[in-house]
């Protein structure tokens, strides 16, 4: 079942707020979708008590609405109740006309929806038009092609559509079909009424469709008797990394740091688990209390998998639009108004070495440094580079960082295996490389949970082999041939989490010199494996490598450092395994070990995994494709 998914607490049978928030509670459900009705604007402290708990509201229901019960009359109740419980949207559904005239009523609606959704921008929410449920015979939305339609009518980027499973099924409706038709407009998902007599099978297809199709927000589940039953059956809510955020917040106490303002991909992934898709998400993480991240419209069906409460939308792409350096100082103002983030030192990110891509990975972007004096002006604070001491933070990864990386890994070895599958006499080095990536990303999106996967290999054949140790790699046109040292450098970005391997083979039968550097090459490997335990030093794993090496008269061969750190970014810059490093392994750190030997006119050898440190045996590598001298060869 889909383990990515989280719950809420939706209510049945007219339950009021308290009841639905303790009924959550006892599921450890971290979020509820409450019924406006259910409410006392005049008094929220019952729902603000609510999230200072750890429960969030998902979303408002307002019901059927007409001109006789029109929303916009009670906006200003509504915004002071979102912005209480940090809700980001209101769920709504047409009343049919009397007497017939549905084309006034649906021509009223698509009116009322377009203002309302301009009222509700600046403030981040989200309306979601949805069909009627049980007992709603008033509602004039009863299928998916009506709200296709009032989505047409509308067009606008805050303006969505709830998909719900029982309804669909109700109403004779094939459920994948049907959420498909709203790729890209689902705003909220249900499972309904009908989801305790659902077959699990449904109920899993249902809820893997969403995460395919880019909705990883809650689902609401109905709060009834069967509750605790139908959550064993399909899995358990999930929420953002405690442990990371603890230990970003604990880097901002130690570094006298009121606060942080990050957009790059690395810190975003890092802090909120997760990945942007085109780096104009802002992480805002105060030195205490809850972080919030802003996201623009669209966004925030993706971003919602970071199970983070406070999400806030801006509407960015269109002419018209504020700059997101605009958007972003609005913003802050109102967070630094309302509480949320303040004080005199803000951490901000510097300038980088390099930086990690976003989903857009042809993009990779560098706002940071159009937002950092942003923030110097809209908190009226000092901004510090705290880059350093959040690289040595972050070295140790939390269980859930550990679970992403292995995952990251099992995709990882799809390429691996297929790498060392399509080695061919006469196969030309790009065309493996493409067929690597393709098998990562085919295979790898949907797998064990991962939305979105990308691989970037690097083929090299013959003599090239030993120019692999450079700061660059490249697939060229040359075919592979029997007797040559054939090399695939790799990265895997699985939902943000890296991993840098490389493997290499003797296509057919090794010469001894070639088996001597192979062999020369994973004893070294090995070698810092074993050395790596915590407490040792980045220099001690490195020169257990360089040892092995020049034990066998190799030592010249092997220009560049045994490995680093690896997780958020491809390279990470804590731990380095080189000579000199002072910096000191510990229980959780990803590491990717990497000796070679290059020998120009013959090839080189570079075998890399990712490993996790914490035995005292040494490091336990991630991949399950082993290292070789060889495969067998063969003719076109």
């Amino acid at each position: 079942m889909n383990t990515l998914t989280r719950y809420a607490a939706a209510a049945t049978n007219g339950d009021d707020a308290d009841t639905l928030i303790d009924r959550a509670k006892q599921h450890g459900l971290d979020a509820v979708e409450l019924r406006w009705k259910s409410i006392d604007p005049r008094n929220l402290s019952v729902l603000t008590g609510a999230r200072s708990s750890g429960v969030n509201v998902a979303a408002i229901d307002l019901g059927v609405v007409d001109a006789d019960h029109d929303p916009r009359a009670d906006l200003p109740n509504l915004l002071s109740a979102a912005n209480a419980t940090s809700c980001r949207r209101l769920l709504l559904t047409q009343r049919r006309a009397a007497g017939g005239a549905d084309a006034e009523a649906r021509a009223w609606f698509v009116t009322m929806l377009r203002q309302l959704a301009e009222q509700c921008e600046a403030p981040g929410l989200s309306l979601v038009v949805r069909v009627a449920r049980s007992g709603e015979t008033e509602s004039g939305l009863t299928s998916t092609a009506d709200l296709r339609e009032v989505l047409a009518a509308v067009n606008r980027g805050n303006v969505a559509a709830e998909t719900d499973l029982s309804a669909m099924l109700t109403g004779g409706e094939d459920a994948q079909r049907s959420t498909d038709s709203l790729v890209g407009r689902v705003g909220y998902a249900r499972l309904g009424d009908r989801a305790a007599e659902l077959d699990t099978d449904v109920i899993g297809a249902f809820l893997a469709d969403l995460q395919v199709y880019g909705y990883g927000d809650v689902v609401a589940v109905p709060a009834d008797a069967k509750l605790g039953e139908l959550l064993d059956s399909i899995g358990t809510s999930v929420t953002f990394d405690a442990d990371r955020l603890a230990k970003f917040q604990q880097t901002l106490v130690e570094n006298n740091l009121d606060g942080a303002v990050m957009l790059s991909a690395e810190n975003v992934v890092s802090v909120s688990g997760y990945w942007p898709m085109n780096g104009t998400c802002v992480a805002v993480v105060p030195r205490s209390g809850e972080p919030h991240l802003l996201v623009p419209a669209g966004e925030e069906f993706w971003a919602a998998r970071s199970g983070w409460a406070n999400l806030h939308m801006y509407q960015a792409g269109r002419i018209g639009d504020p700059s997101l350096a605009d958007t972003v100082a609005s913003q802050l103002r109102r967070l630094r108004d309302t509480g949320v983030i303040s004080g005199r030192r803000i951490g901000v990110e510097g300038p980088f070495r390099a930086q990690v891509p976003p989903h857009m990975a042809h993009e990779v972007s560098g706002r940071h440094e159009i937002i950092r004096p942003v923030v110097a002006s809209a908190l009226d604070a000092e901004t510090v580079f705290f880059d350093a001491a959040l690289c040595r933070s972050r070295a140790a990864k939390t269980t859930a960082e550990l679970a992403a990386l292995r995952r990251t890994a099992a995709i990882a070895d799809i390429g691996l295996q297929t790498f060392r599958d399509g080695l061919r006499d006469g196969v030309r080095d790009i065309d493996l490389a493409t067929e690597v990536e393709r098998a990562i990303e085919t295979q790898g999106v949907g797998h064990l949970g991962a939305s979105r996967v990308r691989g970037y290999a690097f083929v090299m054949s013959g003599p090239q082999t030993s120019q692999c140790h450079l700061d660059y790699e490249f697939s060229s046109t040359r075919r592979m041939r029997d007797g040559e040292w054939i090399l695939m450098e790799l990265a895997v970005v699985a939902d943000g989490y890296w991993q840098d391997l490389s493997r290499v083979f003797v296509l057919g039968d090794p010469t001894d010199q070639q088996r001597e550097i192979a062999e020369t090459a994973e004893t070294a490997f090995v070698a810092a494996a074993r050395a790596a335990v915590p407490g040792a030093t980045g220099a001690e794993v490195d020169d257990a490598a360089r040892r092995a090496i020049d034990a066998a008269g190799m030592g010249e061969a092997y220009p560049h450092q045994t490995g680093h750190g690896v997780g958020i970014a491809f390279h990470e810059q804590y731990p380095l395994l080189k000579p000199g490093s002072t910096h000191v392994l510990e229980e959780g750190n990803v590491i990717a070990i990497e000796p070679g030997v290059y020998v120009p006119g013959v090839g080189g050898v570079r075998n890399e995994d990712d490993l996790v440190v914490g035995s005292a045996d040494g490091a336990t590598t991630l991949q399950s494709v082993p290292h070789a001298v060889s495969v067998s060869g063969s003719r076109r």
